[in-house]
C-alpha cells in the first residue's frame, strides 16, 4: 500500500542533515517479562501504525510511505541474554540508525542480564515525537497486560489523520485567516552561537548518550521553591541551562543567545490528543539577553518572563504556513533542496519529552525501576538538551556526534548546569532582596 507522508514526516527527513533523526527509548525492570507476551503485545501495536511498517521513498515530485508486504514481529524484535553492562548494550543498540528507504521504521531489543530486564525501542523520528511516542509506550504496556490475564491484547491505537491541518479544526475562522497569515518564524536568532567542539570529521565521532539526572527528593525542592518565586521547573530548568551555556560558548559584542524550546502544537487540540500517530511539534526561541540578574533566581524569572511572551501569540504555528506551500507547490527534490539550504536549524536548543505517567506505564508482574527517552543524536554543531521525567526523576540527554573531549565538554555543562540546580533546591529561605528583585522583574513584565 502506497500512501503520502506529511509534512512533518518530510522535515524530519531534511533534518538528516543535522542529526540521525531517530528517538530512543530505554526502559529498566527490576525483574524478567514474559518474552512471548511482549513480542506479541509490540506486534499488537505496530500492527496498527502503518508507517512503522513501510519504507519511505522520497521521490522526485513527491515523498511516500510504502507498507512493507512481508513483515512480522521477529524482523524487528531481538532479545539477548547478556554477560556483560546491560545499560551499555542497550545504549549501544540505541546509537544505530534506520535506514528508512530500506527498512522497517522500528528496531526493538530486550537485554536480559542477571534475572532483570531492558527493553529498548529504536524509532524514526519522521513516524512520530516524543508526545505519541510515550502513547506508544502506554499501548505497548496496556496490551500486555491484557495478554498477561489471558486477553487478547487487543488495544484501541489512534488511526485517524497524521496532517497538521488538525491543529486548526477547532480554530474559528477569524483565528485560522489570523494563524495562516503566520508565514516567518518569529523571535528568530542570527547569532551563530555554538558549544565549542573539538575539530573533527563525522568518520572520526562516535555517538553517545552524555547523561545527567535529577532526582525525585531535588524534584521537590525545586517545585516547592519555584512557587515561591512563581515559575515552574520548566522555567527552572531553562534558566540553569540558560546560565550554563553562557559559560560554555562565545557570545560577540552585540550578540545575544537565543535557546529553541521545543513546543508541543497538540494544546491547539480540544482534549491535547492528535488523531493519529504523528510529529506535531514546532519550537519558540527565548533569548534572555544580556542582562540575565545576578543570581540564579533572577535568571529563572527571567526565563519565565520571556517565555509567557513568547506564548502569548500562537506559540510554534509561525512559519508553518510558508513550509506547507512549498511542499504543497514544490516537487519533493526542490522542496528538499530549499528548506535543507535555507531553513537554519538551531545550533543549540532544548527539548522537555514531559512526564511519562507511571500509572500508564505498569507492566504487571514486574516494575519499571527507571527509563529515559530522548530525540535525535546532533551532528556537530549541533546540540539539544532533551529531558524526560519519570516518577519524579528528570533524567537529561545531550544524544551527540562527538569525540571523549565533547562528551567531556557537556559534562563539565552539565556541573554548571547543577550548580544551578542545587543552588535553587538547596536554599531553605530565599533572601529577602533576591525575592525583591525577582518581584521587580515580574511587575515591570506585566506593566
Amino acid at each position: 500500500m502506497r500512501y503520502s507522508s506529511e509534512m512533518w514526516d518530510k522535515m524530519q527527513h531534511i533534518m538528516e542533515n543535522y542529526n540521525d533523526h531517530m528517538v530512543h527509548v530505554n526502559i529498566r525492570f527490576d525483574g524478567m517479562l514474559d518474552v512471548d507476551l511482549i513480542k506479541k503485545a509490540v506486534w499488537n501495536i505496530v500492527d496498527k501504525i502503518p508507517v512503522l511498517k513501510s519504507v519511505f521513498i522520497p521521490g522526485i515530485l513527491q515523498a511516500e510511505w510504502v507498507t512493507i508486504e512481508e513483515i512480522g514481529i521477529d524482523d524487528i524484535f531481538e532479545f539477548r541474554i547478556v554477560e556483560g553492562d546491560p545499560q551499555e548494550i542497550s545504549e549501544a543498540f540505541l546509537v544505530q540508525k534506520i535506514r528508512e528507504t530500506r527498512e522497517a521504521q522500528i528496531k526493538v531489543l530486550l537485554v536480559r542480564h542477571d534475572g532483570k530486564d531492558t527493553l529498548n525501542f529504536l524509532i524514526n523520528h519522521q513516524c512520530f515525537d516524543g508526545a505519541d511516542l510515550k502513547w506508544f509506550l502506554y499501548y505497548i504496556a496496556q496490551s500486555y497486560n491484557s495478554l498477561l490475564a489471558g486477553g487478547d491484547g487487543a488495544v484501541n491505537v489512534k488511526s485517524g489523520t497524521r496532517s497538521e491541518m488538525q491543529l486548526y479544526k477547532d480554530f474559528t475562522p477569524e483565528q485560522r485567516d489570523e494563524a495562516f497569515r503566520l508565514i516567518s518564524y518569529s523571535k528568530k536568532t542570527k547569532a551563530k552561537i555554538h558549544y565549542p567542539f573539538e575539530t573533527r570529521s563525522l568518520r572520526h565521532t562516535k555517538p553517545k548518550f552524555v547523561k545527567y539526572d535529577i532526582d525525585p527528593e531535588t524534584f521537590v525542592k525545586l517545585k516547592q521553591n519555584g512557587k515561591k518565586l512563581g515559575v515552574s521547573i520548566n522555567d527552572i530548568i531553562l534558566g540553569c541551562f540558560y546560565r550554563a551555556t553562557l559559560k560554555m560558548v562565545e557570545v560577540k559584542e552585540g550578540e545575544t543567545l537565543g535557546i529553541p524550546n521545543m513546543v508541543d502544537l497538540r494544546r491547539y487540540i480540544k482534549g491535547g490528543q492528535s488523531a493519529g500517530m504523528c510529529n506535531l511539534t514546532s519550537m519558540v526561541v527565548p533569548n534572555l539577553g544580556n542582562e540575565i540578574g545576578d543570581s540564579v533566581f533572577e535568571t529563572v524569572v527571567r526565563s519565565k518572563v520571556n517565555m509567557d511572551q513568547l506564548k502569548a501569540y500562537y506559540p510554534g504555528l509561525h512559519g508553518i504556513p510558508l513550509l506547507r506551500k512549498v511542499f504543497q507547490y514544490a516537487p519533493y527534490a526542490l522542496a528538499h533542496f530549499l528548506i535543507g539550504t535555507f531553513f537554519k536549524n538551531p545550533l543549540i536548543g532544548i527539548s522537555n519529552i514531559g512526564i511519562v505517567d507511571d500509572q500508564k506505564m505498569k507492566f504487571n508482574g514486574v516494575d519499571v525501576e527507571g527509563m529515559f527517552l530522548s530525540g535525535s543524536i546532533k551532528y556537530p554543531p549541533y546540540m539539544q538538551l532533551a529531558l524526560s521525567t519519570f516518577r519524579n526523576r528528570i533524567t537529561h540527554t545531550v544524544a551527540i556526534y562527538g569525540t571523549p573531549k565533547d562528551y567531556e565538554m557537556f559534562e563539565t555543562m552539565y556541573r554548571y548546569y547543577d550548580e544551578g540546580i542545587r543552588e535553587i533546591a538547596d536554599t531553605d529561605q530565599i533572601p529577602a532582596d533576591i525575592l525583591e528583585k525577582c518581584r521587580e522583574v515580574l511587575e515591570k513584565a506585566a506593566q
